[in-house]
C-alpha cells in the first residue's frame, strides 16, 4: 500500500562540526535522515569537507503517520570510524507540524537546525530544505511567466504576421449570396461594381486614331464648307472641296496631338 504522505528533504550542508576523529585525521561526514526508524535514507559521504561538509542532496521519505505525530530526524555521522572513535557527530530534529503550520502542504520550508551531541550539548548546525506532500492531492507546479525583458519565441504564424495580420488566403473564399461580386482575385464582370468596360489594346487605339480622319472635326468642317458652297450644283466640285477641307482639318488635329499615323510600331 502506498504511503499517504511524502517528505522531500534536501540536506544542503553543515558547519562547525565536532571532529570526533581528531586522533586519526579529518572528518568524513554524511547524513542519515528518517521519519520512521524502519525506513532511513543517507546522503553521500563528503570526503573533503571535514568540519564544514556540503552535500546539497535531496532525499524522498514516504510516511503514513499523521503529520501532527511525525518528526524528521537527522544524524550527522563520521564514515570509516576506528575502534576507539564514536561515529555520531550530532543530531537534529524538526516537527513536521511546525513545517505545515508555517508554509502549508506542498510548499518549501528552509531552516538551519542546531545539532546536539549525544550528551545534549549543542555543537554545529545543519542546513535543510523540507517539503511535505499529501500524495492524495498532488500539487501542480505553478506557472511562472518569463521575466521582464526575456522574449518568448514566436509561433510560425506570428513570424509571418508580426502585427497580428490575417492568415494567408487559402483559396476557399466564397462570395456572399445575393451580391454580384466577382470571385476573389478575378476582374469585375459586366454589371458589377468597378466594371469600366472593355479597354482597347494599343493597336486598336492606333486604328481608332487613324479613323478619326473622318470624325466629328471633319464633319463640322464639311458642314461649314457645304454652307459656303450651297450654291454649287456640280457634284465633282462639292466632293473636291469637301475632301480638301477634311484633309486640312485632320492634319490640324494630328499636329495638335503630336500623333503620326504613318509610323509603324
Amino acid at each position: 500500500m502506498a504511503a499517504r504522505y511524502e517528505l522531500e528533504v534536501t540536506v544542503t550542508s553543515a558547519k562547525n562540526l565536532k571532529n570526533v576523529n581528531w586522533r586519526h585525521g579529518p572528518l568524513k561526514p554524511y547524513a542519515v535522515v528518517w521519519v520512521d526508524p524502519k525506513n532511513k535514507s543517507t546522503t553521500r559521504v563528503d570526503e573533503t569537507g571535514d568540519e564544514s561538509p556540503i552535500w546539497d542532496q535531496k532525499l524522498v521519505i514516504p510516511f503514513n503517520d499523521p503529520i501532527e505525530e511525525s518528526t524528521l530526524y537527522i544524524d550527522i555521522v563520521h564514515a570509516y570510524p576506528d575502534e576507539d572513535t564514536k561515529p555520531l557527530i550530532g543530531s537534529a530534529k524538526l516537527k513536521l507540524k511546525d513545517v505545515v503550520d508555517d508554509v502549508g502542504l506542498g510548499q518549501l520550508y528552509t531552516d538551519s537546525l542546531k545539532l546536539k551531541r549525544p550528551s545534549g550539548r549543542p555543537h554545529g548546525k545543519v542546513e535543510v530544505k523540507v517539503l511535505v506532500k499529501d500524495r492524495r492531492y498532488q500539487t501542480r507546479d505553478p506557472y511562472y511567466p518569463p521575466p521582464y525583458g526575456v522574449p518568448v519565441a514566436p509561433t510560425p504564424q506570428q513570424q509571418q504576421y508580426p502585427y497580428g495580420g490575417p492568415p494567408p488566403y487559402t483559396g476557399d473564399y466564397q462570395a456572399p449570396s445575393g451580391y454580384p461580386y466577382a470571385p476573389y482575385g478575378g476582374p469585375p464582370q459586366y454589371g458589377q461594381p468597378g466594371y469600366v468596360g472593355e479597354q482597347p489594346s494599343y493597336g486598336a487605339y492606333k486604328e481608332e486614331k487613324k479613323s478619326s480622319k473622318y470624325g466629328m472635326g471633319t464633319g463640322l468642317a464639311v458642314g461649314a464648307a457645304a454652307g459656303l458652297l450651297g450654291g454649287l450644283a456640280i457634284a465633282e466640285g462639292v466632293d473636291y472641296v469637301e475632301d480638301h477641307i477634311a484633309d486640312d482639318a485632320a492634319d490640324k488635329v494630328e499636329d495638335d496631338l503630336g500623333y503620326d499615323v504613318d509610323d509603324d510600331y
